[in-house]
């Protein structure tokens, strides 16, 4: 029987961390990915196994809590496991480690689609394949991001080559990328992220114009507390909502 828990670690490259010289949010998101799609590998639910059951994976909704984020040249230490299945969802939760210290976790919330009817199936797999952690889980689940009335256009992005992936698909890291690109420099320099939470809810692809809007609240204890969404300029699609919080 496998281990229902994977680790892996990771040394703070130069080219993950920010201008303050930390692991950034687009740094760590690559790190849950990486883990993940490897842990997949491990499991027989990878890229090439998906390939011949003529499906994929899709990343619905993710939700990062953070405490600290590692600076260069730092170890973090990842943990993700997979949590039983619930009608049509999957789940992964990850655990983020700086010497042996807690700093953050993450909960994914994922569907399989029919690689030829884009269709939604259930993920019906043996649970012993699956082999499900239930003996810990996160104390909360990623869910929809709530809309604002207050959203102002800041930025327009053009889907490029550089952010698709090996599917051919926009790489879901990209689209944080997008926000932190339409996020005015001062809040990089000084505001401290502590959660990230986004749902994808439109395929982008190669080409399109996505607009990006944003809408603050000034109201709570968050300094910072900030809707972003991406519209598809050519439809008026709403592709994906995130919500940060920072101070």
């Amino acid at each position: 029987m496998k281990d229902k828990v994977f680790k892996k670690t990771y040394q703070v490259s130069i080219n993950s961390v920010n201008i303050n010289k930390k692991l950034g949010l687009f740094g760590i998101l690559g790190y849950l990915q990486d883990i993940a799609t490897v842990h997949a590998e491990v499991m027989g639910f990878g890229l090439e196994d998906m390939i011949r059951d003529q499906s994929f994976w899709v990343l619905v909704r993710q939700k990062l809590r953070m405490t600290k984020f590692p600076a260069w040249n730092e170890s973090v230490e990842i943990q993700t496991w997979s949590r039983p299945p619930e009608g049509m969802y999957a789940f992964r939760e990850f655990e983020i480690f700086l010497d042996g210290e807690k700093v953050g976790d993450c909960s994914t919330v994922w569907m399989i689609l029919d690689g030829v009817t884009r269709k939604v199936k259930k993920p019906d797999f043996p649970m012993e394949r699956i082999n499900p952690r239930t003996d810990y889980h996160l104390d909360y689940i990623a869910h929809k991001v709530e809309v604002r009335d207050n959203f102002e256009k800041v930025n327009t992005i053009t889907v490029r080559n550089s952010d698709l992936d090996l599917n051919m698909h926009v790489n879901n890291t990209k689209y944080s990328q997008w926000i932190l690109d339409s996020t005015p420099i001062k809040l990089h320099k000084t505001a401290k992220l502590n959660e990230f939470e986004i749902n994808f809810m439109a395929e982008t692809h190669l080409g399109d114009a996505i607009d990006i809007y944003r809408a603050r609240n000034e109201e709570g204890e968050k300094s910072h507390d900030i809707v972003y969404k991406g519209v598809r300029h050519s439809d008026g699609k709403t592709c994906f909502l995130a919500n940060l919080l920072a101070d």
